[in-house]
């Protein structure tokens, strides 16, 4: 299936790395001398980079990547922007910056979502926009793909997360006849099977989940359609897997979908990115502005240097976050923006600065952090809806 994103959206701009970083520091009065801040920021971007790792067999877009215990990252599925979705599957390896080819899935997915298990095994969980209710074990020790039990509910767009008792948690998504989930699911891995447990409060799809410091799993924003309108939800739950029970929390300042959700050291949430604004084309637009989530209340976390969506992002070791690629929908036009660059937070300051620009703009694609502190960014699509096959590092 060839994704056109020159369909969706009729004017495209590319967005050129060297307009990626942004304006310079605002002062109120003239400096005197150099700022420590900027320094060490200036010092930071001068110091990281992106290179060129070995390319893929085969390009891919809205695939699955997974960093398994020994430090390999297993790629899986996904569009090549043809006809066909993916089955077969990678290795790569960092010692060696080669990829080699592993068992393929029992079926072809793409827009799946897979989850690294207490065992070392990943599970994998439906896709194929909503086509299937299979899931699949992958096996390192023997590079095999085994069915395991299928979801109850056919769901697309949902999300699936690894709870501190090693089951798996399945929220909302969109379902048979364009129904949006409340229900929820549970995966036991010891049996292979799935449970019904509680159910959200607010259906949603293109949501994010994330299990915080203290175990509960946060899910905040989403989409919502009212018989023919579309609404970006602000409301966010929590999930207490003692008693497998929701509860509403904090909301978000901007409603929001296609947004990420990452752990910080602290065990709080930063949210970053995503789609804004009710309605279709032109009432919608991709999001600057990030929050962070802490004892149930949503603040601000600063903005990035561009709005973004269809990003990706890791947390350093360092406890920074890098967010890179991604697509600008601006404002109220049709303009979109296909984007390289990268921004990095700092949660002890609360934060953002721009970092190198990757060197290939890149949407719908992954990023993973490796053990030597290097991230690996793969595939994607380009400006042209193309998949690639091609692969890079960040350095921090």
């Amino acid at each position: 299936m060839t994704r056109s994103f020159a369909s969706t959206f009729p004017s495209i701009v590319l967005l050129l790395a060297s307009t990626a970083c942004g304006p310079g520091p605002y002062y109120d009065q003239e400096p005197t001398g150099p700022s420590p801040a900027v320094e060490v920021a200036t010092e930071r971007q001068a110091l990281a980079s992106w290179s060129s790792a070995a390319p893929m067999s085969t390009a891919r877009f809205d695939h699955s990547a997974t960093v398994l215990p020994s430090g390999k990252v297993l790629v899986a599925g996904g569009d090549p922007g043809t006809t066909t979705y993916l089955s077969s599957a990678a290795l790569y390896n960092p010692a060696t910056n080669t990829w080699a080819a592993t068992g393929s899935m029992t079926q072809a997915r793409s827009a799946h979502v897979a989850v690294l298990l207490s065992s070392g095994k990943v599970l994998v969980i439906g896709g194929t926009f909503g086509s299937t209710t299979t899931a699949e074990l992958y096996d390192p020790a023997t590079g095999t793909w085994t069915a395991t039990g299928s979801l109850s509910t056919l769901r697309t767009n949902f999300s699936a997360t690894l709870l501190s008792s090693g089951q798996v948690l399945v929220t909302g998504g969109r379902g048979t006849g364009g129904v949006y989930l409340t229900s929820c699911e549970l995966y036991d891995p010891a049996t292979g099977t799935w449970s019904a447990t509680g159910s959200l409060a607010e259906g949603r799809m293109d949501h994010s989940a994330l299990r915080l410091g203290n175990g509960q799993v946060l899910v905040s924003g989403g989409l919502y359609m009212i018989f023919t309108s579309l609404y970006r939800i602000d409301s966010a739950e929590l999930y207490d897997p003692a008693t497998g029970t929701w509860s509403t929390t904090g909301s978000l300042a901007t409603g929001r979908s296609e947004h990420l959700s990452l752990l910080l050291p602290s065990g709080d949430a930063l949210i970053v990115g995503g789609v804004a604004g009710n309605g279709r084309l032109p009432g919608h637009y991709s999001v600057s502005a990030a929050e962070s989530f802490s004892a149930g209340t949503m603040s601000s976390a600063g903005t990035m240097s561009s709005p973004r969506h269809g990003h990706a992002a890791a947390a350093l070791p360092s406890g920074a976050v890098l967010v890179a690629g991604g697509l600008n929908k601006i404002g109220s036009t049709t303009t979109t923006q296909f984007l390289s660059s990268a921004s990095l937070y700092d949660p002890a300051t609360g934060t953002w600065s721009a970092t190198t620009s990757m060197l290939a703009v890149r949407n719908h694609f992954t990023l993973s952090p490796l053990p030597s502190g290097k991230v690996l960014a793969v595939g994607g699509t380009n400006s042209s809806g193309l998949g690639l096959a091609s692969t890079e590092l960040y350095t921090p």
